[in-house]
C-alpha cells in the first residue's frame, strides 16, 4: 500500500519524502548525548524579604529572606557576623527558597543592625556564593547613612590583598582585635578595596586580618594585619547609599503577586511585595535615600558628618599588610644527616648560635659551625670524636634554647657483607653547565664538606687548552667549602681545568675524583645596563635599593644614603623590578611592624614599571620619591 502511494505522489512530494526518511536515519544512526549547556557561574539573587532590606522600626522575631533559586548555607555560624553584636546568633534555616532567621534576643532601642553573611548563602547546583551580602535593618525611625572605604595593600611588595577582613571596633584599647569580634566587618576586593556602609557617627579603630580561623580574632600565629595609628570616623557618602528597588532585591508588581508550593517543603507561599509584604510588620518604612536623603530626611547625625567630610565626600583609607617577626626563640628540630653532619633549626633567625658539650666539654675546638643565609639553620661539621653520642646545649646569645642527645653515627643496617666502596669527596664548579660563564665573576669550585687541605700543584688551568695559567685558588668562607681563582677571567674566552685526585682533602680524609671541563666566558655585548637617577627626600634615611628578578627575588641590593645615579651593571636580557625599603632601624633589612608596640612595618617603594632589558643597551630611568609616599 505504502508503494502505491508513493507512486501516486508528485515527483516533488516524493522528493521531500525520501530527504525526510534519510534525515530520519541520520538522527537515529548518530546518537549525541544531550549537553549540559554552559557553567552557571551566577550567583543567587534576592527577590524580595520580610520586613524589605534597609526597613525601619524592626522590632525583631522572624526575618525571611527568598531568593531566585535554591539555596544553602555554608559555615553560617562562622560566616555570620552582626553588628552591634548579639548575645547569641539567631537561629538560621532554609525553607524553600529562602532562608529565615529567628530574632529572639532584644535589640537596642534606635539602633542600625548590619547582619554580614560573608560568602555563605550559596547556590546548590554549582556553589555560586553571593559575595560580601548584607542585610540592614533599624530598630528605630532611620538607618544609619554614614560610611569608610579604603584598600589592603602588602606592606613589602605593595600587591593588593584579595579575601581580607577590614574590621572596626567602637570599644576602643589596644588589645581589642585579640578578645572581641568587631562591631563593623568588610572583605577586601580584588583590588584590595572595600566599603563599610551603614554606620553610626563616632570614632573607631581599624584593623585588617587575614583570619585564619574565621573567629575574627587576631589569635593565631601566621596571621598577617594591617591597622592605622588614629581612629577613624566615618562620614556621609550619597554615592555609597542604596536606592529604593536597588539594594539586591528584584522590583516585582504586586499584580504579579501568585500562590506557589514549594519542591522541598510543600509549603504554600504568597509571593507578596512592595506594600503588601510591608503590611505583615504594619511597619511603615522611611527609604532615607537618593533623593529623599538629600532633600532633608536626613539625621542630624547624618547632618553633621556631611560638615566634617574631607574635599570629595571620599574618606579613602589606606592599611599596609605585615605578618608580626616571631620573637620567640627555640629549637624546632635536631638530626643527625650523616656521619660528622648535625643539623639544627631554629624557630626564627638568630643572633649568635652556638653549642657546647656539657657531659665531657672537649678540650679544644670539635667542630665547624656552618650558618644558612638566613640564619635559622646550623650545621655541625665534626670528625674524629672517639664518642658515640653528644649532650650538646644549644645557646643563642646568653640564653640556653634546649639540651640535645644525637649519636655521632647513623644506625647500622644490617645487610650482606659487601666489599668496602672507598668514599670520594665530591666538588663540582660553581657555574651552568648549559651557558657561558660571566666574565665578570670568578671562577670557584665548590666542596661537598668541609676541606681540610688544598693542593693547588694538582690542579691545572688552561686558555685554549695550551696556555698555562696561575692555579691561584683561595677559599673565601669560614667552613672552607668554597674557593675562588684570584685572577680576573677575560671577555668572550674558552678555559679549560684539569682537578686531579687529592687536590681536596674533607676533613674525614676523603679525596676528590677527577674533573675536568671547558667553558666558555661571556663578553660585555651579551649585557645591558641600569641606571636609575633617584632623588630622595631630604634627611639622613638609611636606604637599600634591591634589583628583582621577574618573581621579585632579590638578585642585588645597595645600601644607599643620598640622591645620585645608581647603577646596576651586566644585567642579562630579561624583565626586573626595583624596590627601595626606608631602613628607618638601620638594620640593613626590611624590619615588620608590631600592633601592641604601635609599630608600622618599614615603608616599601616600587618602582611603577616593568623594566626590559635587552643585550647591549642601556636603560636609564628617572625615580622621584616623595615624603609618606609608597
Amino acid at each position: 500500500m505504502w508503494k502505491q502511494l508513493f507512486h501516486k505522489m508528485s515527483p516533488g512530494t516524493r522528493l521531500a519524502v525520501v530527504a525526510g526518511l534519510a534525515l530520519a536515519a541520520y538522527a537515529c544512526a548518530n546518537v549525541v548525548a544531550p549537553t549540559g549547556g554552559p557553567r552557571d557561574e551566577d550567583p543567587p539573587r534576592v527577590v524580595r524579604s520580610t520586613p524589605p532590606n534597609r526597613s525601619t522600626n524592626f522590632g525583631g522575631g522572624q526575618i525571611r529572606i527568598f531568593f531566585d533559586e535554591f539555596v544553602e548555607l555554608r559555615d553560617i555560624r562562622q560566616q555570620l557576623l552582626i553588628s552591634p553584636p548579639l548575645q547569641q546568633l539567631p537561629e538560621v534555616s532554609i525553607r524553600g527558597r529562602s532562608i529565615v532567621l529567628e530574632v529572639e534576643e532584644g535589640l537596642r532601642p534606635n539602633t542600625t543592625y548590619n547582619l554580614f553573611f560573608g560568602d555563605a548563602i550559596r547556590d546548590i547546583t554549582e556553589g555560586n556564593a553571593i559575595p560580601n551580602f548584607q542585610f540592614v535593618f533599624s530598630t528605630g525611625d532611620y538607618v544609619d547613612s554614614l560610611s569608610v572605604s579604603g584598600r589592603v595593600n602588602n606592606a613589602f611588595n605593595l600587591g593588593p590583598e584579595e579575601g581580607v577582613y577590614v574590621m572596626l571596633y567602637d570599644n576602643i584599647y589596644d588589645s581589642v582585635p585579640y578578645l572581641e569580634r568587631p562591631v563593623y566587618l568588610a572583605k577586601t576586593d580584588k583590588n584590595g578595596q572595600f566599603t563599610i556602609s551603614n554606620m553610626a557617627d563616632g570614632e573607631y579603630l581599624i584593623f585588617a586580618l587575614d583570619d585564619r580561623n574565621n573567629n575574627f580574632l587576631y589569635d593565631m600565629p601566621g596571621e598577617r594585619i594591617a591597622f592605622l595609628d588614629s581612629l577613624i570616623r566615618p562620614q556621609y557618602n550619597p554615592s555609597l547609599l542604596v536606592e529604593p528597588g536597588h539594594d539586591g532585591e528584584e522590583e516585582m508588581d504586586t499584580d504579579d503577586m501568585q500562590e506557589t508550593t514549594t519542591e522541598e517543603t510543600g509549603e504554600t507561599v504568597i509571593e507578596e511585595t512592595g506594600q503588601t509584604a510591608m503590611a505583615e510588620t504594619g511597619e511603615t518604612t522611611i527609604q532615607q535615600t537618593g533623593e529623599a536623603a538629600l532633600n532633608g530626611v536626613l539625621t542630624e547625625e547624618g547632618a553633621a558628618h556631611t560638615e566634617n567630610a574631607l574635599p570629595g565626600a571620599d574618606h579613602f583609607y589606606q592599611l599596609w599588610m605585615f605578618e608580626e617577626e616571631d620573637t620567640v626563640q627555640r629549637v624546632v628540630s635536631s638530626a643527625l644527616v650523616r656521619e660528622g653532619l648535625i643539623r639544627l633549626a631554629f624557630r626564627v633567625p638568630f643572633d649568635s648560635a652556638y653549642v657546647r658539650e656539657i657531659r665531657s666539654p672537649f678540650e679544644g675546638e670539635w667542630h665547624i659551625p656552618e650558618f644558612n643565609l638566613r640564619r635559622d639553620t646550623l650545621k655541625l661539621w665534626f670528625a674524629g670524636t672517639g664518642r658515640d653520642s653528644l649532650f650538646l646545649e644549644v645557646i643563642d646569645g646568653d640564653r640556653v634554647l634546649d639540651t640535645i642527645r644525637r649519636a655521632t653515627r647513623p644506625r647500622r643496617v644490617r645487610e650482606r657483607e659487601a666489599d668496602p666502596v672507598e668514599a670520594v669527596l665530591q666538588i663540582r664548579l660553581d657555574a651552568r653547565r648549559t651557558s657561558a660563564l660571566p666574565f665578570f665573576q670568578p671562577l670557584a669550585i665548590v666542596s661537598e664538606n668541609p676541606v681540610e687541605h688544598l693542593d693547588t700543584n694538582r690542579i691545572a688551568f688552561y686558555i685554549n687548552d695550551s696556555i698555562p695559567l696561575p692555579a691561584d685558588f683561595r677559599f673565601t668562607d669560614q667552613v672552607r667549602r668554597r674557593v675562588e681563582l684570584a685572577h680576573e677571567l677575560k671577555e668572550d674566552t674558552v678555559y679549560h681545568i684539569r682537578i686531579l685526585p687529592g687536590a681536596f682533602t674533607d676533613i674525614f680524609g676523603q679525596t676528590n675524583d677527577t674533573l675536568a671541563t671547558r667553558l666558555r666566558t661571556t663578553s660585555r655585548e651579551n649585557y645591558g645596563h641600569l641606571i636609575l637617577r633617584l632623588e630622595l627626600p631630604p634627611g639622613d634615611t638609611q636606604y637599600i635599593l634591591q634589583l628583582l628578578d621577574r618573581n621579585e627575588a632579590v638578585l642585588r641590593e645597595k645600601i644607599i644614603h643620598t640622591s645620585d645615579n645608581y647603577t646596576f651593571r651586566y644585567l642579562g636580557a630579561g624583565t626586573y623590578h626595583v624596590r627601595l625599603i626606608e631602613d628607618l632601624k638601620g638594620s640593613g633589612q626590611w624590619d615588620t611592624g608590631h600592633y601592641l608596640r604601635q609599630i608600622q612595618p618599614e615603608p616599601v617603594h616600587m618602582l611603577p614599571d616593568t623594566i626590559r632589558i635587552r643585550e647591549n643597551w642601556d636603560v636609564e630611568l628617572p625615580w622621584f620619591i616623595e615624603t609618606g609616599s609608597r
